[in-house]
């Protein structure tokens, strides 16, 4: 059995009556550890899919099945246990928290673990040294470059040990040399046995 499938789903958008179709009966299957590419031309429905399957977005038909559980008709508390233990999210505008400093705003993605504050700040700790900011935890987001950014939100994404890295252009907002060397990252999290979807 796959780690998680999406079953025929369809997605709409609507300007008063008019109706454009986004996703067309889509189907695929993800197994545990796969990198997997998600191609296609602008507003053809890439963060369209990447929302329903991280449960951010549950306005569509068909269904997206998670080790054999429906999130289709899921309620709230079973989606919201969804994407906190089992997805991390990688977003194009970083989404940090500006009045915190990086390691803080690492700690925020574990709070709802089970881990000790001590176990936390360790995480936390061990998650900027991988992705190389060991100098920077005390500083605020607006004192890191595009880069560093979006290595805070790499190693955010990554606290919660999740199985699934949700990767939406996470490198859309850097310059062409930050982008190339910020590549690699995706590929480093697969090895850690992450099924990473970009």
């Amino acid at each position: 059995m796959s780690l998680l499938e999406v079953q025929n789903v369809h997605k709409s958008y609507y300007l008063g009556d008019e109706e454009f179709k986004v996703l067309k009966g889509i189907n695929l299957k993800f197994d545990r550890g796969e990198f997997v590419s998600i191609l296609g031309e602008s507003g053809g429905g890439k963060s369209t899919l990447m929302n329903i399957i991280g449960g951010l977005d549950h306005q569509y038909e068909g269904d997206v099945v998670y080790n054999g559980q429906s999130l289709h008709s899921a309620k709230p508390k079973v989606l919201d246990a969804y994407r906190r233990e089992n997805i991390g999210f990688i977003f194009q505008s970083f989404n940090l928290i500006s009045h915190l400093n990086i390691l803080d705003n690492v700690l925020v993605s574990l709070e709802m673990t089970s881990l000790s504050h001590a176990q936390r700040v360790a995480r936390a700790k061990e998650l900027l040294t991988r992705v190389g900011l060991k100098e920077h935890m005390r500083k605020h987001p607006n004192q890191l470059s595009g880069g560093q950014k979006q290595r805070v939100a790499i190693a955010r994404a990554l606290a919660g040990d999740p199985d699934v890295i949700i990767a939406d252009e996470p490198t859309g907002n850097l310059d062409p040399e930050r982008s190339l060397e910020l590549r690699s990252l995706p590929v480093k999290i697969n090895k850690l046995c992450t099924t990473v979807l970009v």
